[in-house]
């Protein structure tokens, strides 16, 4: 069993207070946006104080901290990544390959040359990254896109040119997978966006439009005039309470726009942007990966056990377990527990260590069944069985 320092991240959606409070850390100068407890081959955690990764450690023995099948399954990788986000600011619109894609684009820019950190660079390893969202406060998601109906009813209310422009883009497309791709590439490098984005401010203000449009208003008023609030508006909201959750899978189109919430995903950073960001905006690849016909947000299934509540998806990556004020038996695997409030005692492998809020251990497979059990909230990381 050993402690874990995560990753910081300071990207500039972030802000300064959030995560060094929860990680019992001075408040911050720059924004905080992410922390990272994991082994990205970038971004490793490290392990008991000192500068070793987490990813290093599972390469000097995988079998032992991943286990036999994990080992093989996942090329000697723990094949999870697990975050706390803390939103301030509307995230980039944004889409994840798949892994043949992800490959694909890995391979294609190593061959160009490009240093996998430069910022002008997409696929930065060959994975794809599914990923799920758990709100630790209420948390704002645009996943996907909305019926074209509905967004045609929004534009209809706007008072400019260029709308009319977009409803003739949908109304002209083959079916509503066409009208959405169409859509997008037209808001993002086809009208000129100014005067649609000034009178959708003039109609939120005025009382009118769906909760799609009140949203993508806010995120104007974080983003002034970019073209990417009226993708925004073509997207699901989804509203998270503390507890729920939301999936996304390869190809989906989505941003988070405001909250606090644990995020888990396949170990990789490849994300294809197209607005709402300073970041490296590749709008042909986005297209190229998005799945642009509506359709409803993804969920997790979730099984409540008592004090337990277990998330699993489609991805055979990760699962994730909260524990809310009881115990829990994890059985053998890698896991990663985090404790998010109050006291968390460990007990694996013949050790135990007792966790403040913020605090976290990596458990390997060889270390054999864990109990935790929290006088507050804990987070538990691991892999679907079966």
């Amino acid at each position: 069993m050993h402690a874990l320092t995560p990753v910081l991240q300071p990207y500039d959606w972030g802000d300064a207070h959030t995560i060094p409070s929860m990680l019992g850390m001075p408040s911050s100068t720059a924004p905080v946006a992410e922390a990272w407890w994991g082994a990205h081959p970038v971004y490793p955690a490290t392990i008991d104080g000192g500068e070793q990764g987490l990813d290093a450690l599972i390469a000097d023995d995988p079998m032992g901290a991943l286990g036999p099948e994990i080992a093989e399954k996942h090329g000697h990788c723990l094949p999870y990544l697990l975050k706390i986000l803390a939103i301030k600011k509307p995230l980039s619109l944004q889409v994840h390959p798949s892994r043949e894609h992800a490959v694909a684009g890995y391979e294609r820019e190593n061959g160009l040359g490009i240093p996998v950190m430069d910022p002008q660079r997409t696929f930065r390893d060959d994975n794809h990254k599914p990923e799920m969202v758990v709100a630790l406060t209420p948390t704002v998601v645009l996943t996907g896109f909305r019926p074209v109906e509905d967004l045609r009813a929004d534009l209809a209310l706007l008072d400019a040119d260029g709308a009319r422009v977009l409803e003739g883009v949908l109304d002209d497309a083959d079916d509503d997978e066409d009208a959405i791709s169409e859509y997008v590439d037209a808001c993002l490098r086809g009208i000129q966006p100014m005067p649609v984005l000034v009178s959708l401010k003039a109609a939120v203000a005025a009382g009118r439009g769906s909760d799609a449009m009140h949203t993508a208003a806010d995120a104007l008023d974080a983003h002034p005039g970019d073209p990417g609030v009226l993708v925004a508006l073509a997207m699901n909201v989804v509203r998270l309470e503390p507890g729920e959750a939301s999936f996304t899978g390869d190809g989906i189109v989505h941003s988070y726009q405001s909250g606090v919430a644990l995020e888990i995903m396949a170990n990789s950073d490849n994300v294809v942007r197209a607005g709402l960001t300073p970041k490296h905006i590749d709008l042909g690849q986005l297209l190229f990966l998005a799945q642009t016909r509506p359709t409803a947000p993804q969920v997790p299934t979730i099984e409540v056990d008592g004090p337990v509540t277990k998330f699993t998806t489609a991805a055979d990556e990760f699962a994730l377990a909260l524990l809310r004020r009881g115990a829990f038996a994890s059985q053998p695997g890698p896991r990663i527990v985090l404790a998010l409030e109050g006291t968390t005692t460990v007990v694996a492998g013949g050790r135990v260590a007792i966790l403040a809020a913020g605090e976290s251990v990596f458990i390997g497979y060889s270390e054999g069944p864990a109990a935790v059990e929290t006088a507050g909230l804990a987070a538990i990381a691991t892999i679907p069985r079966g």
